[in-house]
């Protein structure tokens, strides 16, 4: 661990040095780019074992595709443990064929990168649970941007304007976009870079943790899982029904229209939240971005408790609420501590 943080140090070095936020690291062993920061969205959902809500996410794939013009290169199934070139010709029929004949997990990766070894700049990885979970399991599907890929004013609209297509037309309980420390894109290839996500959490509080959180039977109560409680604050969130409900001071919240750049509006019998109007790093020693601040002071009660302590050093759980304007609004409502 104590090389690869020095040489993850060197890399984030180089980065502020040059500005270049997309510059990947470079493994000359391995001659891969095994990391890079990305912008990711994750949707945590229930009924992955549905074949209509695995059809609806195959279409959105279909819109993300059209949305950034990826040529994707390479595709792999966990099941059959083997990557191959992406059949674009068939697609997605060829994709849909797949997921029909599975009755276990479906989970399929798909890269824009010459390898699975790489870090994808587009990419969109699907974790859909078997039929066996009886529903007490979430799925998960993240859809992989480059770093800058917000910049563009119009691409931001498209972005945002995606995420909340998703969150109208399928029942999530939680979703997320912001940046990230993006390593390969099969878990087991991703476990030798952790060391990289750890390092950039000590410069960057706007990172979201790429960690497997989905709750199973093994995990004790001691793990750190998204079904006991959200992720923290970041540039895009939202909260299916359930969680708001344990929010219930939200409409509160509404009223206030606090000073700070955060918008809420509400979508599927859940809430959407902007933190911003562009995605932020939050660099550590610099004024806290106040729209993130905001929000995470909001998702605080009922994030989960057990993320400070997973080996991801997750700063994100560290934000606390700071002296000032919005602290004062706030108390009212016992948001702060």
């Amino acid at each position: 661990m104590g090389e690869l943080f020095q040489q993850a140090e060197a890399w984030l070095d180089q980065i502020e040095q040059t500005q270049d936020y997309g510059l990947p690291y470079v493994d000359i062993e391995s001659k891969t780019e095994p990391v890079r920061l990305n912008l990711m969205m994750s949707f945590w959902f229930y009924d992955g074992d549905q074949l209509e809500v695995k059809e609806k996410f195959v279409k959105k794939i279909q819109d993300y595709i059209a949305l950034t013009g990826v040529e994707f290169q390479r595709e792999a199934s966990v099941k059959n443990q083997r990557e191959r070139k992406f059949r674009k010709e068939d697609f997605p029929e060829n994709l849909l064929e797949d997921i029909k004949k599975e009755k276990d997990s479906v989970i399929y990766y798909f890269s824009d990168q010459p390898k699975m070894s790489f870090a994808p700049k587009y990419g969109v990885k699907t974790t859909f649970s078997s039929e066996m979970a009886n529903n007490e399991r979430y799925s998960t599907v993240n859809f992989i941007f480059p770093f800058n890929f917000a910049n563009n004013s119009d691409q931001r609209l498209q972005c945002i304007e995606f995420f909340k297509s998703i969150v109208r037309e399928i029942k999530i309980e939680q979703a997320y976009c912001g940046y990230r420390v993006g390593q390969p894109l099969d878990f087991t290839q991703a476990v030798p870079w952790q060391a990289f996500e750890t390092a950039a959490n000590y410069r960057f509080l706007g990172l979201d943790i790429d960690k497997n959180m989905a709750q199973t039977s093994a995990v004790t109560n001691d793990e750190p899982s998204l079904e006991k409680g959200v992720r923290s604050t970041a540039w895009l969130v939202y909260l299916g029904q359930p969680w708001l409900e344990k929010l219930n001071e939200v409409q509160a919240i509404q009223k206030q229209k606090p000073n700070t750049p955060l918008q809420l509006e509400p979508i599927n019998q859940g809430m959407f939240f902007k933190a911003d109007e562009s995605p932020q790093l939050a660099r550590i020693g610099l004024p806290r971005p106040q729209g993130y601040q905001a929000l995470n002071n909001i998702l605080k009660p009922i994030r989960e408790k057990m993320l400070p302590l997973t080996q991801y050093a997750d700063s994100l759980a560290e934000w606390e609420p700071i002296k000032g304007c919005f602290l004062k609004l706030m108390s009212h409502h016992n948001w702060h501590g």
